[in-house]
């Protein structure tokens, strides 16, 4: 019998340039390849119409986001209320398959009458208002700022529809442990990824990375600290590559010799450079949900060096090594700079991740949907 599935996704998953669009579009790609048809919904924003996607499932719907003031105006939160679509909804009620909503954001439906009955699942790729909560704090201009403290407070008391769900997928140990707390309909499914194997390589390289998306205001702070209190204290190169990184960072960067600015790298200059560093540096400001780039360096790339925010929720601390200080990372990062990367690590590794595969994940996945 074919098994088929609605998935209404916050934005169009494709190029999987980021951490929630490249688990969406890899756990598309994955059930897709183990047989299911799907019928994807996506709300357009700042992405195009994708030929990819459109081969992979059976339909795919694209919707426009309501981002006039009004949306603003709402009890629910905005990212919410902007992805309202009465032509989702009529297509959702077309007929019975189940349907999984792709993060907080696009489930506006959720708990319509319309949907009663029907198999609905939620994957949840964050705690929210924990995450925008943190946008807000690490938010320097007052209008953006205030915008992410409203918005937190708002997905606070809205996050309650979650219990319209019959299960949430959560995406880390920390995440399953709070949504299993407050609604008693969590399972784990960690986070899907480009990788079907370890390709990380033996040997040396001659640098030391940090990527991230650097129009993200946390991943300024970070990388601004990296610069001043580590990679200038470091005789090594140092390189700092992501999206639209602002032009003050790239002065500051520019007074050190050893440290190189990569602006946006295509997919595949982001993944030649991650896995040619000798170290992947791993670094951030808050414990919410998975962070994708840690699976990602530690498929492809050498040594990382992360701290225990990134690694909280996990079970991947014993690949990396973990140092929370300034100075415990330049210690640790002389001491690796000097260590080639071996054959033991690279299968040590792999025992490592055997549960984080898109493979053992997509078989739990059709075993909780498809029952």
């Amino acid at each position: 019998m074919i098994k088929c599935l609605h998935i209404v996704a916050l934005n169009i998953p494709f190029p999987p340039d980021f951490g929630g669009m490249i688990d969406s579009f890899y756990r598309i790609k994955s059930l897709a390849e183990a047989g299911i048809q799907i019928h994807l919904h996506c709300f357009e924003y700042g992405r195009k119409h994708s030929p990819e996607l459109e081969k992979l499932c059976k339909s795919v719907n694209y919707y426009q986001r309501n981002t006039r003031f009004s949306s603003h105006l709402s009890l629910k939160p905005y990212t919410v209320a902007s992805r309202n679509s009465r032509k989702l909804s009529e297509n959702l009620c077309g007929d019975d398959h189940p349907i999984l909503f792709d993060g907080l954001h696009s489930t506006f439906w959720i708990s319509h009458p319309a949907l009663s009955g029907r198999r609905k699942y939620v994957r949840v790729h964050n705690i929210e208002h924990l995450y925008y909560r943190t946008l807000a704090r690490f938010e320097m201009n007052p209008a953006r700022k205030l915008f992410f403290s409203l918005e937190s407070l708002k997905l606070r008391h809205y996050e309650r529809i979650l219990k319209n769900a019959d299960a949430l997928l959560t995406i880390s140990d920390t995440d399953q442990e709070y949504f299993e707390s407050r609604y008693n309909n969590a399972e784990l499914i960690t986070a899907f990824h480009p990788f079907e194997n370890v390709i990380s390589a033996e040997g040396t390289g001659d640098y030391i990375i940090y990527h991230g998306d650097l129009s993200v205001s946390e991943n300024i702070f970070i990388a601004e600290y990296l610069i001043s209190r580590i990679f200038s204290s470091l005789p090594y190169k140092c390189v700092i590559a992501g999206k639209n990184p602002p032009a003050s960072l790239v002065k500051m960067a520019s007074a050190y010799e050893n440290i190189r600015i990569v602006p946006n790298p295509d997919n595949f200059q982001m993944s030649e450079l991650i896995r040619n560093a000798h170290i992947n540096l791993l670094f951030s400001m808050t414990s919410n949900g998975m962070k994708l780039k840690l699976l990602i360096a530690l498929f492809s790339g050498r040594h990382c060096i992360a701290n225990s925010n990134i690694l909280k929720g996990t079970l991947l601390s014993r690949a990396c090594h973990i140092e929370d200080s300034a100075g415990g990372i330049i210690l640790k990062t002389n001491e690796l700079m000097r260590m080639p990367f071996t054959t033991q690590m690279i299968n040590d590794r792999k025992n490592i991740l055997e549960l984080y595969s898109n493979k053992f994940n997509t078989g739990r996945m059709l075993r909780l949907i498809f029952p």
